[in-house]
Protein backbone atom coordinates (compact mmCIF):
# COMPACT_ATOMS: atom_id res chain seq x y z
CA UNK A 1 0.00 0.00 0.00
CA UNK A 2 1.36 3.43 -0.93
CA UNK A 3 1.29 5.98 1.89
CA UNK A 4 -0.78 9.14 1.46
CA UNK A 5 0.79 12.14 -0.17
CA UNK A 6 2.37 14.46 2.38
CA UNK A 7 3.51 18.01 2.81
CA UNK A 8 6.37 18.82 5.21
CA UNK A 9 5.79 21.94 7.32
CA UNK A 10 8.22 23.40 9.87
CA UNK A 11 6.93 25.35 12.87
CA UNK A 12 9.49 27.43 14.80
CA UNK A 13 10.55 25.94 18.13
CA UNK A 14 8.38 22.88 17.52
CA UNK A 15 8.93 19.44 16.03
CA UNK A 16 8.40 19.12 12.27
CA UNK A 17 5.05 17.65 11.38
CA UNK A 18 3.46 16.04 8.34
CA UNK A 19 0.00 17.14 7.24
CA UNK A 20 -1.70 14.28 5.38
CA UNK A 21 -4.21 15.47 2.76
CA UNK A 22 -6.35 12.67 1.28
CA UNK A 23 -7.30 13.79 -2.22
CA UNK A 24 -7.95 10.72 -4.33
CA UNK A 25 -6.78 7.88 -2.13
CA UNK A 26 -7.26 4.42 -3.54
CA UNK A 27 -7.00 1.59 -1.02
CA UNK A 28 -6.44 -1.92 -2.30
CA UNK A 29 -7.91 -4.62 -0.10
CA UNK A 30 -8.98 -8.06 -1.31
CA UNK A 31 -9.59 -6.70 -4.77
CA UNK A 32 -12.15 -4.10 -3.58
CA UNK A 33 -11.96 -0.33 -3.84
CA UNK A 34 -13.10 2.07 -1.16
CA UNK A 35 -16.23 3.81 -2.44
CA UNK A 36 -15.79 7.37 -3.70
CA UNK A 37 -18.53 8.56 -1.35
CA UNK A 38 -16.42 7.54 1.62
CA UNK A 39 -13.36 9.11 0.03
CA UNK A 40 -15.24 12.36 -0.16
CA UNK A 41 -16.28 12.08 3.48
CA UNK A 42 -12.68 11.44 4.55
CA UNK A 43 -11.28 14.24 2.43
CA UNK A 44 -13.85 16.78 3.56
CA UNK A 45 -13.15 17.06 7.22
CA UNK A 46 -10.13 14.99 8.32
CA UNK A 47 -6.60 16.31 8.81
CA UNK A 48 -3.95 14.46 10.84
CA UNK A 49 -0.54 15.71 12.06
CA UNK A 50 2.21 13.12 12.59
CA UNK A 51 5.69 14.18 13.85
CA UNK A 52 8.71 12.76 11.98
CA UNK A 53 12.50 13.12 12.01
CA UNK A 54 13.89 15.05 9.05
CA UNK A 55 16.67 13.24 7.16
CA UNK A 56 19.54 15.35 5.73
CA UNK A 57 20.91 14.56 2.29
CA UNK A 58 24.28 12.76 2.51
CA UNK A 59 27.21 14.41 0.77
CA UNK A 60 29.00 12.51 -1.97
CA UNK A 61 32.77 12.08 -2.35
CA UNK A 62 34.04 13.64 -5.56
CA UNK A 63 37.70 12.66 -5.23
CA UNK A 64 40.25 11.32 -2.76
CA UNK A 65 44.02 11.80 -3.00
CA UNK A 66 45.91 9.37 -0.79
CA UNK A 67 49.41 10.11 0.51
CA UNK A 68 51.56 8.35 3.08
CA UNK A 69 49.67 8.59 6.35
CA UNK A 70 46.83 10.88 5.29
CA UNK A 71 44.31 11.60 2.55
CA UNK A 72 42.84 14.71 0.99
CA UNK A 73 39.07 14.39 0.51
CA UNK A 74 36.71 16.49 -1.62
CA UNK A 75 32.97 16.19 -0.91
CA UNK A 76 30.04 17.81 -2.72
CA UNK A 77 26.58 18.71 -1.48
CA UNK A 78 23.83 20.18 -3.71
CA UNK A 79 21.90 23.30 -2.74
CA UNK A 80 18.28 23.36 -3.81
CA UNK A 81 16.23 26.52 -4.08
CA UNK A 82 17.45 30.03 -3.39
CA UNK A 83 17.96 32.43 -0.52
CA UNK A 84 19.91 31.98 2.69
CA UNK A 85 20.32 28.48 4.05
CA UNK A 86 22.75 26.25 5.92
CA UNK A 87 24.07 23.05 4.36
CA UNK A 88 25.40 20.31 6.63
CA UNK A 89 28.16 17.81 5.82
CA UNK A 90 27.41 15.10 8.35
CA UNK A 91 28.99 11.78 9.40
CA UNK A 92 32.56 12.87 8.68
CA UNK A 93 35.70 11.32 10.14
CA UNK A 94 36.67 12.26 13.71
CA UNK A 95 40.30 12.41 12.49
CA UNK A 96 39.78 15.45 10.26
CA UNK A 97 42.45 18.11 10.60
CA UNK A 98 40.39 21.28 11.30
CA UNK A 99 43.03 23.63 9.87
CA UNK A 100 42.80 21.88 6.49
CA UNK A 101 39.07 22.50 5.97
CA UNK A 102 38.14 24.77 3.08
CA UNK A 103 34.86 25.42 1.27
CA UNK A 104 34.37 26.16 -2.41
CA UNK A 105 31.11 27.02 -4.17
CA UNK A 106 30.13 26.60 -7.80
CA UNK A 107 28.18 29.34 -9.51
CA UNK A 108 26.90 32.63 -8.07
CA UNK A 109 26.77 31.79 -4.38
CA UNK A 110 28.01 33.53 -1.25
CA UNK A 111 29.72 31.57 1.53
CA UNK A 112 29.31 32.65 5.13
CA UNK A 113 30.67 31.16 8.32
CA UNK A 114 31.78 27.53 8.54
CA UNK A 115 30.98 25.67 11.76
CA UNK A 116 32.91 22.56 12.79
CA UNK A 117 31.62 20.42 15.64
CA UNK A 118 32.17 16.96 17.07
CA UNK A 119 29.12 14.81 17.70
CA UNK A 120 28.96 11.71 19.86
CA UNK A 121 26.47 9.26 21.24
CA UNK A 122 23.31 8.75 19.19
CA UNK A 123 24.49 10.93 16.30
CA UNK A 124 27.67 8.89 15.89
CA UNK A 125 25.71 5.63 16.13
CA UNK A 126 23.44 6.74 13.28
CA UNK A 127 26.49 7.33 11.08
CA UNK A 128 28.22 4.09 11.97
CA UNK A 129 26.71 1.79 9.39
CA UNK A 130 25.85 4.23 6.63
CA UNK A 131 28.62 2.86 4.42
CA UNK A 132 27.70 -0.81 4.78
CA UNK A 133 25.73 -1.77 1.69
CA UNK A 134 23.94 -4.74 3.30
CA UNK A 135 23.05 -2.77 6.41
CA UNK A 136 21.81 0.13 4.30
CA UNK A 137 19.70 -2.17 2.15
CA UNK A 138 18.09 -3.78 5.19
CA UNK A 139 17.52 -0.38 6.79
CA UNK A 140 15.71 0.72 3.63
CA UNK A 141 13.67 -2.49 3.64
CA UNK A 142 12.71 -1.92 7.27
CA UNK A 143 11.79 1.69 6.51
CA UNK A 144 9.50 0.55 3.66
CA UNK A 145 7.75 -1.97 5.89
CA UNK A 146 7.35 0.59 8.67
CA UNK A 147 5.90 3.08 6.19
CA UNK A 148 3.35 0.53 4.97
CA UNK A 149 2.48 -0.36 8.57
CA UNK A 150 2.00 3.31 9.47
CA UNK A 151 -0.21 3.82 6.40
CA UNK A 152 -2.31 0.79 7.35
CA UNK A 153 -2.73 2.09 10.88
CA UNK A 154 -3.63 5.48 9.48
CA UNK A 155 -6.30 3.91 7.28
CA UNK A 156 -7.67 1.99 10.27
CA UNK A 157 -7.87 5.26 12.20
CA UNK A 158 -9.84 6.80 9.32
CA UNK A 159 -12.29 3.93 9.35
CA UNK A 160 -12.65 4.06 13.11
CA UNK A 161 -13.26 7.80 12.95
CA UNK A 162 -15.90 7.39 10.23
CA UNK A 163 -17.68 4.69 12.21
CA UNK A 164 -17.98 6.97 15.23
CA UNK A 165 -19.01 10.24 13.58
CA UNK A 166 -21.15 9.02 10.67
CA UNK A 167 -24.74 7.77 10.95
CA UNK A 168 -25.19 4.92 8.47
CA UNK A 169 -28.61 3.43 7.64
CA UNK A 170 -28.87 -0.30 7.27
CA UNK A 171 -30.89 -0.16 4.09
CA UNK A 172 -30.15 0.89 0.58
CA UNK A 173 -26.82 2.18 -0.74
CA UNK A 174 -25.50 3.31 2.61
CA UNK A 175 -25.97 -0.18 4.00
CA UNK A 176 -23.91 -1.60 1.17
CA UNK A 177 -21.23 1.00 1.88
CA UNK A 178 -21.23 0.00 5.54
CA UNK A 179 -20.76 -3.65 4.68
CA UNK A 180 -17.90 -2.74 2.34
CA UNK A 181 -16.43 -0.65 5.13
CA UNK A 182 -16.58 -3.56 7.56
CA UNK A 183 -14.97 -5.89 5.03
CA UNK A 184 -12.14 -3.44 4.37
CA UNK A 185 -11.63 -2.88 8.09
CA UNK A 186 -11.22 -6.63 8.62
CA UNK A 187 -8.75 -6.84 5.74
CA UNK A 188 -6.77 -3.89 7.09
CA UNK A 189 -6.54 -5.56 10.49
CA UNK A 190 -5.10 -8.67 8.84
CA UNK A 191 -2.72 -6.47 6.86
CA UNK A 192 -1.52 -4.76 10.03
CA UNK A 193 -0.81 -8.10 11.71
CA UNK A 194 1.12 -9.31 8.64
CA UNK A 195 3.17 -6.10 8.45
CA UNK A 196 3.96 -6.29 12.17
CA UNK A 197 5.37 -9.77 11.65
CA UNK A 198 7.42 -8.57 8.64
CA UNK A 199 8.73 -5.64 10.68
CA UNK A 200 9.83 -7.94 13.51
CA UNK A 201 11.67 -10.23 11.08
CA UNK A 202 13.31 -7.24 9.38
CA UNK A 203 14.50 -5.89 12.73
CA UNK A 204 16.02 -9.26 13.62
CA UNK A 205 17.82 -9.41 10.26
CA UNK A 206 19.10 -5.86 10.69
CA UNK A 207 20.37 -6.70 14.16
CA UNK A 208 22.28 -9.70 12.83
CA UNK A 209 23.84 -7.61 10.03
CA UNK A 210 24.87 -4.88 12.44
CA UNK A 211 26.40 -7.44 14.81
CA UNK A 212 28.39 -8.99 11.96
CA UNK A 213 29.36 -5.74 10.28
CA UNK A 214 33.08 -5.15 9.76
CA UNK A 215 32.68 -1.41 10.29
CA UNK A 216 34.47 -0.02 13.28
CA UNK A 217 32.43 1.60 16.00
CA UNK A 218 33.05 5.32 16.10
CA UNK A 219 32.49 7.16 19.37
CA UNK A 220 32.65 10.54 17.63
CA UNK A 221 31.94 12.01 14.21
CA UNK A 222 32.64 15.43 12.72
CA UNK A 223 29.94 17.66 11.31
CA UNK A 224 30.63 20.74 9.18
CA UNK A 225 27.87 23.35 8.65
CA UNK A 226 28.23 25.99 5.95
CA UNK A 227 26.06 29.11 5.73
CA UNK A 228 25.22 29.99 2.12
CA UNK A 229 23.18 32.48 0.12
CA UNK A 230 22.27 31.90 -3.53
CA UNK A 231 19.67 32.81 -6.12
CA UNK A 232 19.56 29.40 -7.81
CA UNK A 233 20.40 25.78 -7.21
CA UNK A 234 24.12 25.15 -6.89
CA UNK A 235 26.76 22.88 -5.33
CA UNK A 236 29.09 23.35 -2.37
CA UNK A 237 32.45 21.55 -2.16
CA UNK A 238 34.18 20.70 1.10
CA UNK A 239 37.92 19.96 1.11
CA UNK A 240 39.74 18.50 4.11
CA UNK A 241 42.60 16.26 5.13
CA UNK A 242 42.21 13.23 7.34
CA UNK A 243 44.74 11.01 9.07
CA UNK A 244 44.64 7.22 8.98
CA UNK A 245 44.94 6.55 5.24
CA UNK A 246 47.99 5.40 3.33
CA UNK A 247 49.23 3.42 0.36
CA UNK A 248 52.46 1.64 -0.44
CA UNK A 249 53.89 0.35 -3.72
CA UNK A 250 54.69 -3.31 -4.24
CA UNK A 251 56.27 -4.96 -7.26
CA UNK A 252 56.38 -8.35 -8.95
CA UNK A 253 59.27 -9.20 -11.31
CA UNK A 254 58.89 -12.27 -13.54
CA UNK A 255 61.88 -13.55 -15.51
CA UNK A 256 61.94 -16.16 -18.25
CA UNK A 257 65.53 -17.40 -18.52
CA UNK A 258 64.90 -19.03 -21.92
CA UNK A 259 63.40 -16.03 -23.74
CA UNK A 260 65.19 -13.46 -21.52
CA UNK A 261 61.84 -11.71 -21.14
CA UNK A 262 61.43 -9.64 -17.98
CA UNK A 263 58.08 -8.30 -16.79
CA UNK A 264 57.66 -5.99 -13.80
CA UNK A 265 54.21 -5.14 -12.45
CA UNK A 266 53.76 -2.25 -10.04
CA UNK A 267 50.79 -2.40 -7.68
CA UNK A 268 49.44 -0.17 -4.94
CA UNK A 269 48.18 -1.51 -1.63
CA UNK A 270 45.68 0.92 -0.09
CA UNK A 271 44.25 0.83 3.42
CA UNK A 272 42.48 3.34 5.61
CA UNK A 273 41.03 3.61 9.11
CA UNK A 274 39.77 7.17 9.00
CA UNK A 275 36.29 6.39 10.29
CA UNK A 276 34.72 7.05 6.87
CA UNK A 277 33.70 4.28 4.52
CA UNK A 278 34.75 5.24 1.00
CA UNK A 279 32.30 3.56 -1.35
CA UNK A 280 32.64 3.75 -5.13
CA UNK A 281 35.00 6.73 -5.07
CA UNK A 282 37.53 8.23 -7.48
CA UNK A 283 41.08 7.82 -6.13
CA UNK A 284 44.44 9.43 -6.90
CA UNK A 285 47.64 8.04 -5.36
CA UNK A 286 50.46 10.52 -4.80
CA UNK A 287 54.10 9.59 -4.34
CA UNK A 288 54.81 12.66 -2.20
CA UNK A 289 55.32 12.22 1.53
CA UNK A 290 53.55 15.13 3.30
CA UNK A 291 55.32 14.24 6.56
CA UNK A 292 58.70 15.27 5.19
CA UNK A 293 60.44 18.50 6.06
CA UNK A 294 59.60 21.23 3.56
CA UNK A 295 62.55 23.60 4.00
CA UNK A 296 66.29 23.11 3.70
CA UNK A 297 68.72 23.86 6.50
CA UNK A 298 70.88 26.96 6.45
CA UNK A 299 74.67 26.59 6.70
CA UNK A 300 76.24 27.16 10.08
CA UNK A 301 78.49 30.20 10.02
CA UNK A 302 81.62 30.01 12.16
CA UNK A 303 82.36 33.30 13.88
CA UNK A 304 86.04 33.65 14.77
CA UNK A 305 87.60 35.93 17.37
CA UNK A 306 90.78 36.10 19.43
CA UNK A 307 90.97 36.21 23.19
CA UNK A 308 93.73 36.85 25.66
CA UNK A 309 94.74 33.96 27.89
CA UNK A 310 92.50 34.99 30.82
CA UNK A 311 89.47 35.44 28.62
CA UNK A 312 90.24 32.16 26.92
CA UNK A 313 90.11 30.33 30.27
CA UNK A 314 86.76 31.87 31.11
CA UNK A 315 85.47 30.90 27.70
CA UNK A 316 86.58 27.30 28.24
CA UNK A 317 84.57 27.06 31.46
CA UNK A 318 81.53 28.65 29.85
CA UNK A 319 81.76 26.69 26.63
CA UNK A 320 79.57 23.70 27.56
CA UNK A 321 76.73 25.96 28.63
CA UNK A 322 77.06 28.17 25.58
CA UNK A 323 77.06 25.23 23.23
CA UNK A 324 73.99 23.81 24.92
CA UNK A 325 72.15 27.10 24.60
CA UNK A 326 73.12 27.89 21.01
CA UNK A 327 73.27 24.45 19.41
CA UNK A 328 70.58 24.12 16.73
CA UNK A 329 67.88 21.50 17.26
CA UNK A 330 67.44 19.33 14.17
CA UNK A 331 64.09 17.62 13.82
CA UNK A 332 63.96 14.82 11.26
CA UNK A 333 60.60 13.82 9.83
CA UNK A 334 59.89 10.11 9.59
CA UNK A 335 57.31 8.27 7.58
CA UNK A 336 54.20 7.58 9.55
CA UNK A 337 54.16 5.01 8.47
CA UNK A 338 41.00 -3.65 -23.36
CA UNK A 339 39.47 -4.88 -26.25
CA UNK A 340 36.20 -6.58 -27.17
CA UNK A 341 35.85 -10.28 -26.50
CA UNK A 342 33.87 -10.79 -29.67
CA UNK A 343 32.60 -8.98 -32.73
CA UNK A 344 29.11 -8.59 -31.25
CA UNK A 345 30.29 -7.85 -27.70
CA UNK A 346 30.87 -4.39 -26.22
CA UNK A 347 34.49 -3.59 -25.27
CA UNK A 348 35.58 -4.48 -21.76
CA UNK A 349 36.37 -1.60 -19.39
CA UNK A 350 40.04 -0.72 -19.19
CA UNK A 351 41.77 -0.60 -15.81
CA UNK A 352 44.95 1.06 -17.09
CA UNK A 353 46.16 3.63 -14.60
CA UNK A 354 47.23 7.01 -15.94
CA UNK A 355 50.26 8.59 -14.30
CA UNK A 356 51.51 12.16 -14.33
CA UNK A 357 54.84 13.52 -13.17
CA UNK A 358 54.64 16.96 -11.60
CA UNK A 359 58.24 18.06 -11.06
CA UNK A 360 59.25 14.95 -9.15
CA UNK A 361 55.82 14.10 -7.71
CA UNK A 362 54.08 11.19 -9.44
CA UNK A 363 50.30 10.92 -9.34
CA UNK A 364 48.49 7.70 -10.26
CA UNK A 365 44.85 8.20 -11.20
CA UNK A 366 42.81 5.00 -10.94
CA UNK A 367 40.46 4.67 -13.93
CA UNK A 368 37.83 2.73 -12.00
CA UNK A 369 35.99 3.74 -8.88
CA UNK A 370 36.95 1.68 -5.85
CA UNK A 371 35.50 0.99 -2.41
CA UNK A 372 37.80 1.19 0.61
CA UNK A 373 36.05 0.49 3.93
CA UNK A 374 37.38 1.99 7.13
CA UNK A 375 38.34 -1.31 8.75
CA UNK A 376 41.99 -1.50 7.70
CA UNK A 377 41.50 -4.12 4.98
CA UNK A 378 44.05 -3.91 2.17
CA UNK A 379 42.83 -3.06 -1.31
CA UNK A 380 45.29 -3.83 -4.10
CA UNK A 381 45.27 -2.43 -7.62
CA UNK A 382 47.80 -2.46 -10.49
CA UNK A 383 49.18 1.00 -11.29
CA UNK A 384 51.84 0.31 -13.93
CA UNK A 385 53.56 -2.46 -15.90
CA UNK A 386 56.85 -2.61 -17.81
CA UNK A 387 58.23 -5.42 -19.97
CA UNK A 388 61.13 -6.04 -22.30
CA UNK A 389 64.10 -8.18 -23.22
CA UNK A 390 66.74 -8.34 -20.51
CA UNK A 391 70.43 -9.10 -20.36
CA UNK A 392 71.04 -12.22 -18.20
CA UNK A 393 74.11 -13.34 -16.32
CA UNK A 394 75.20 -15.31 -13.27
CA UNK A 395 77.06 -13.51 -10.51
CA UNK A 396 79.29 -15.10 -7.90
CA UNK A 397 81.23 -13.61 -4.98
CA UNK A 398 83.21 -16.70 -3.94
CA UNK A 399 85.04 -14.92 -1.11
CA UNK A 400 81.67 -14.42 0.64
CA UNK A 401 79.69 -17.47 -0.55
CA UNK A 402 80.40 -20.50 -2.75
CA UNK A 403 77.35 -19.95 -4.94
CA UNK A 404 76.17 -18.16 -8.09
CA UNK A 405 72.99 -16.09 -8.50
CA UNK A 406 70.84 -15.27 -11.50
CA UNK A 407 70.79 -11.57 -12.43
CA UNK A 408 68.90 -9.59 -15.03
CA UNK A 409 69.22 -6.02 -16.25
CA UNK A 410 66.12 -3.87 -16.59
CA UNK A 411 66.76 -0.98 -18.98
CA UNK A 412 63.15 0.11 -18.71
CA UNK A 413 63.27 0.80 -14.95
CA UNK A 414 61.89 4.21 -14.04
CA UNK A 415 62.87 6.51 -11.16
CA UNK A 416 59.20 7.52 -10.90
CA UNK A 417 58.48 4.28 -9.04
CA UNK A 418 58.79 4.69 -5.30
CA UNK A 419 60.79 2.22 -3.22
CA UNK A 420 58.82 -0.84 -2.14
CA UNK A 421 58.87 -4.59 -1.70
CA UNK A 422 59.80 -6.67 -4.77
CA UNK A 423 58.58 -10.22 -5.25
CA UNK A 424 60.70 -12.31 -7.60
CA UNK A 425 59.59 -15.11 -9.95
CA UNK A 426 62.03 -17.06 -12.13
CA UNK A 427 60.56 -19.35 -14.78
CA UNK A 428 57.12 -19.19 -13.08
CA UNK A 429 58.54 -20.14 -9.66
CA UNK A 430 58.57 -17.81 -6.67
CA UNK A 431 62.22 -17.49 -5.60
CA UNK A 432 62.01 -14.87 -2.87
CA UNK A 433 61.62 -11.22 -2.06
CA UNK A 434 63.89 -8.21 -2.39
CA UNK A 435 63.56 -4.44 -2.35
CA UNK A 436 62.80 -2.18 -5.29
CA UNK A 437 65.31 0.66 -5.25
CA UNK A 438 65.84 2.31 -8.60
CA UNK A 439 69.46 3.35 -8.04
CA UNK A 440 70.65 -0.04 -6.76
CA UNK A 441 68.78 -2.10 -9.35
CA UNK A 442 69.95 0.14 -12.17
CA UNK A 443 73.58 -0.26 -11.13
CA UNK A 444 73.67 -3.90 -10.00
CA UNK A 445 70.74 -5.55 -11.77
CA UNK A 446 67.90 -7.57 -10.28
CA UNK A 447 68.83 -10.77 -8.48
CA UNK A 448 66.65 -13.84 -9.02
CA UNK A 449 68.10 -16.35 -6.58
CA UNK A 450 70.72 -19.08 -6.50
CA UNK A 451 71.48 -21.18 -9.57
CA UNK A 452 72.23 -24.74 -8.35
CA UNK A 453 73.56 -25.70 -11.77
CA UNK A 454 76.61 -23.44 -11.44
CA UNK A 455 79.06 -25.08 -9.02
CA UNK A 456 81.61 -22.99 -7.11
CA UNK A 457 84.57 -24.73 -5.45
CA UNK A 458 87.40 -23.20 -3.44
CA UNK A 459 90.83 -24.52 -4.47
CA UNK A 460 93.28 -22.33 -2.55
CA UNK A 461 93.02 -19.83 0.28
CA UNK A 462 96.32 -19.33 2.08
CA UNK A 463 98.34 -16.57 3.74
CA UNK A 464 102.15 -16.49 3.97
CA UNK A 465 104.01 -14.14 6.28
CA UNK A 466 107.50 -13.06 5.18
CA UNK A 467 110.47 -13.34 7.60
CA UNK A 468 111.94 -10.17 9.04
CA UNK A 469 115.66 -10.22 9.90
CA UNK A 470 118.12 -7.82 11.52
CA UNK A 471 118.92 -6.09 8.23
CA UNK A 472 115.42 -6.42 6.71
CA UNK A 473 113.43 -3.28 7.42
CA UNK A 474 110.24 -4.59 5.76
CA UNK A 475 108.01 -7.58 6.09
CA UNK A 476 105.57 -9.07 3.59
CA UNK A 477 102.23 -10.84 3.65
CA UNK A 478 101.16 -12.88 0.64
CA UNK A 479 97.58 -14.13 0.11
CA UNK A 480 96.59 -16.55 -2.64
CA UNK A 481 92.97 -17.42 -3.52
CA UNK A 482 91.77 -19.76 -6.27
CA UNK A 483 88.23 -20.86 -7.18
CA UNK A 484 86.81 -23.24 -9.75
CA UNK A 485 83.47 -22.59 -11.54
CA UNK A 486 81.66 -25.42 -13.35
CA UNK A 487 78.67 -24.93 -15.65
CA UNK A 488 76.26 -27.89 -15.50
CA UNK A 489 73.67 -26.25 -17.74
CA UNK A 490 72.98 -27.58 -21.20
CA UNK A 491 73.83 -24.16 -22.63
CA UNK A 492 76.50 -21.54 -22.23
CA UNK A 493 76.03 -18.96 -19.50
CA UNK A 494 77.48 -15.50 -18.89
CA UNK A 495 79.38 -15.48 -15.60
CA UNK A 496 80.42 -12.49 -13.54
CA UNK A 497 82.79 -13.06 -10.61
CA UNK A 498 83.44 -10.34 -8.04
CA UNK A 499 86.45 -10.13 -5.77
CA UNK A 500 88.19 -7.50 -3.63
CA UNK A 501 91.77 -6.27 -3.63
CA UNK A 502 93.30 -4.89 -0.42
CA UNK A 503 93.34 -1.09 -0.43
CA UNK A 504 96.10 0.81 1.36
CA UNK A 505 95.18 3.87 3.39
CA UNK A 506 98.81 4.52 4.35
CA UNK A 507 101.61 5.53 1.97
CA UNK A 508 104.03 3.21 3.81
CA UNK A 509 101.90 0.16 2.90
CA UNK A 510 102.53 -1.16 -0.61
CA UNK A 511 100.04 -3.55 -2.26
CA UNK A 512 100.55 -5.50 -5.48
CA UNK A 513 97.96 -7.77 -7.07
CA UNK A 514 98.17 -10.45 -9.77
CA UNK A 515 95.10 -12.09 -11.34
CA UNK A 516 94.85 -15.10 -13.62
CA UNK A 517 93.18 -14.59 -15.98
CA UNK A 518 93.29 -10.78 -16.06
CA UNK A 519 90.25 -9.07 -14.51
CA UNK A 520 87.73 -7.43 -16.82
CA UNK A 521 87.11 -4.39 -14.65
CA UNK A 522 88.76 -2.68 -11.69
CA UNK A 523 86.92 -0.50 -9.18
CA UNK A 524 83.71 -2.18 -10.28
CA UNK A 525 80.71 0.22 -10.29
CA UNK A 526 82.97 2.93 -8.82
CA UNK A 527 83.67 0.78 -5.75
CA UNK A 528 87.36 1.18 -5.00
CA UNK A 529 89.12 -2.16 -4.58
CA UNK A 530 86.40 -4.29 -6.20
CA UNK A 531 87.39 -6.25 -9.31
CA UNK A 532 85.26 -8.23 -11.72
CA UNK A 533 85.74 -11.02 -14.26
CA UNK A 534 83.12 -11.42 -16.97
CA UNK A 535 83.20 -14.28 -19.46
CA UNK A 536 81.06 -16.89 -21.18
CA UNK A 537 81.31 -20.34 -19.61
CA UNK A 538 80.36 -23.11 -22.07
CA UNK A 539 78.11 -25.98 -21.09
CA UNK A 540 79.77 -28.70 -18.97
CA UNK A 541 83.00 -26.67 -18.78
CA UNK A 542 85.02 -25.33 -15.84
CA UNK A 543 87.08 -22.20 -15.28
CA UNK A 544 89.63 -21.47 -12.53
CA UNK A 545 90.25 -17.93 -11.30
CA UNK A 546 93.24 -17.10 -9.13
CA UNK A 547 94.37 -13.95 -7.32
CA UNK A 548 97.59 -13.27 -5.43
CA UNK A 549 98.02 -10.21 -3.22
CA UNK A 550 101.34 -9.12 -1.68
CA UNK A 551 101.42 -6.52 1.06
CA UNK A 552 104.68 -4.82 2.14
CA UNK A 553 104.97 -2.69 5.25
CA UNK A 554 107.49 -1.57 7.85
CA UNK A 555 108.96 -4.29 10.04
CA UNK A 556 108.38 -2.33 13.24
CA UNK A 557 104.66 -1.93 12.56
CA UNK A 558 101.66 -4.19 12.90
CA UNK A 559 99.17 -4.55 10.07
CA UNK A 560 95.58 -3.62 10.85
CA UNK A 561 92.69 -4.75 8.67
CA UNK A 562 89.24 -3.30 8.97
Amino acid sequence: MQPPSSTLSFIPDKKPKIIFAIDALTLKSSGKLLPLSLLGMMASGFTMLVPITAQATNSSIEQITIYQGLASVTRTLPISGSGEQTVVFSCLSPAIEPDSISVQAQGNINIGEVSIETLSGEQAAQCQYQGDAKVQSQQNNLADISAELEAARLTKAYLQNLTKVTQINTTGTLANNARDLETQAANINKRIVDLQQQEARAKDTLGQLVAGSTNQTQKNVTQVSVRTASRAASTVKLHYQVRGASWEPTYQARLNTDSKQLNITASAIIAQQTGENWNNVSVILSSVNPNQTTTSQLPRVERLSLYEERQDKLARYAQPMMESESAPVVVSARDSYGGASGADMPPLPSFSVSSQNKNGITEYRLPQRVSIPSDGRRVRTIIDEQAGTSKLWLRSTPGAEAAAYWYASAPFLTPAWADGSLQLYRDDNYVGQSRYSYQNLKEQGIGFGIDPSLLVKQLTDEDKQGDKGVFNRQQTKTTTQAYQFTNQHNRSVRLQVLSAEPVSSDDSIKVTAAHSPTVSQKDWNDNKGMVAWEFDLPSKQSQVLQSTYQIRYSADKKLSTN
